[in-house]
């Protein structure tokens, strides 16, 4: 199980857990954290607890992609200007600053207890520069839109890709067929963080279709393989016991 935190807090350390934010902002806030977070696999994050002599709150889950956008909001909204902020994350934003209210601060915490951002006024810390570079990853596709209609900018997911990839309406139309189904290759330019090189965003340069199932599946389906050393593999495991057993 994974397990990372917020704390609110302030100079007086004068929030506990029976006098803290009243529930109807904290249920806001906790709604649009789980929407800037979301990476479309349905996983479920638990708030698991309410700590201490400060208001600190322990969210626990399975989903590693979860935690690791947990991070890049918290990190983004520290660094990056307010109207650069996805949609999602600048809801999460604005109920943090109603939250905040001028005179809390939020610590974020990742898996390991470390802190990864401390946030007090929303929208006035922001980076003086990004830097650019382009990747390739590999991955079905999970989700594919927007949170919603009104939302100008599409996003997809790839599954095991902990973070959105930004689209245009053209390459939305091009991936429909894709969702859920085969396995792509995607050229991303990523735009990151010149304070510590997280990614703030993504954007899909091209994609290219290569294959159902994984690589075990697509050599097992295929009529073009008759290695002997393949013969009866079912895992990568088996592959490696094959190459070595005679060594």
């Amino acid at each position: 199980m994974i397990k990372f935190s917020i704390k609110i807090d302030d100079e007086a350390h004068s929030l506990t857990k029976e006098d803290g934010i009243p529930i109807n902002k904290i249920g806001e806030l906790l709604q649009k954290l789980l929407a800037a977070i979301d990476n479309g696999t349905g996983n479920k994050v638990t708030l698991g607890q309410v700590r201490g002599n400060c208001y600190a709150l322990d969210f626990y889950t399975q989903d590693i992609g979860l935690h690791n956008n947990f991070i890049t909001v918290h990190k983004n909204i520290e660094q990056v200007e307010i109207d650069d902020l996805p949609h999602e994350q600048k809801q999460y934003a604005a109920a943090l600053k109603v939250v905040l209210g001028g005179r809390y601060y939020l610590k974020a915490y990742d898996d390991e207890g470390t802190e990864i951002a401390a946030i007090n006024d929303i929208g006035r810390k922001q980076l003086t520069s990004y830097y650019y570079s382009t990747d390739t990853v590999y991955g079905i596709l999970s989700e594919l839109g927007s949170a919603n209609l009104s939302t100008a900018k599409k996003h997809i997911f790839l599954d095991g890709v902990p973070y959105r990839i930004y689209i245009s309406k053209d390459q939305d139309l091009e991936l429909k067929p894709y969702y859920g189904t085969d396995k792509l290759r995607v050229e991303l330019r990523q735009r990151k963080s010149s304070i510590d090189g997280h990614i703030v965003n993504s954007d899909l340069l091209s994609f290219a279709k290569v294959g159902k199932g994984n690589l075990i599946d697509n050599i097992n389906n295929s009529e073009d393989f008759d290695l002997p050393i393949l013969r009866g593999v079912h895992t990568i495991e088996d592959i490696l016991n094959s190459i070595y057993a005679n060594r």
